[in-house]
């Protein structure tokens, strides 16, 4: 099945996280180029804490609960900590790509159906690639989002 969402619309969402607003016209262009999408139904897990971060996805409809697994008196629970909503990203935040240990930091379940565009981690490291500067333009938006949050 091919994907319903044009690659205008895709362009609309990579524009809208902050790290990737440096990214020229035809950077965004081929970078929309690899998202793909995808769906979830009420209920599914889209992402789980721990596991490797490979895809990072953008909300295009539907909302999503995160979820931070604690253990008190050796009971495992699973706290809401907070919703999202379309135009908001699972495994990007303003500096980039958000787990340093490269594992998921929260488990994300669909509160409603959900369609996302799917950024393979990889896919992203070949663009990276053919794109030097990429890796320096995503650093400089981190520091420039250091120096607004202080």
């Amino acid at each position: 099945m091919d994907d319903a969402i044009d690659l205008s619309l895709k362009k609309s969402y990579i524009k809208k996280q902050t790290c990737f607003m440096q990214l020229s016209d035809k950077e965004i262009e081929e970078l929309a180029g690899l998202l793909v999408e995808k769906h979830f139904a009420t209920g599914e897990t889209i992402v789980t804490e721990g596991d490797l971060v490979d895809n990072v996805f953008l909300i295009v409809s539907g909302e999503a609960d995160v979820r931070v697994a604690t253990i008190k008196d050796h009971v495992l629970s699973y706290n809401s900590v907070a919703t999202m909503k379309p135009g908001a990203a699972i495994g990007l935040n303003e500096t980039g790509f958000y787990s340093l240990s490269g594992k998921r930091t929260a488990t994300v379940v669909a509160n409603k159906d959900m369609v996302v565009l799917q950024l393979s981690v990889a896919r992203f490291h070949g663009f990276a690639l053919a794109y030097p500067h990429v890796n320096e333009v995503m650093r400089k938006s981190a520091e420039q989002f250091d120096i607004r949050s202080t």
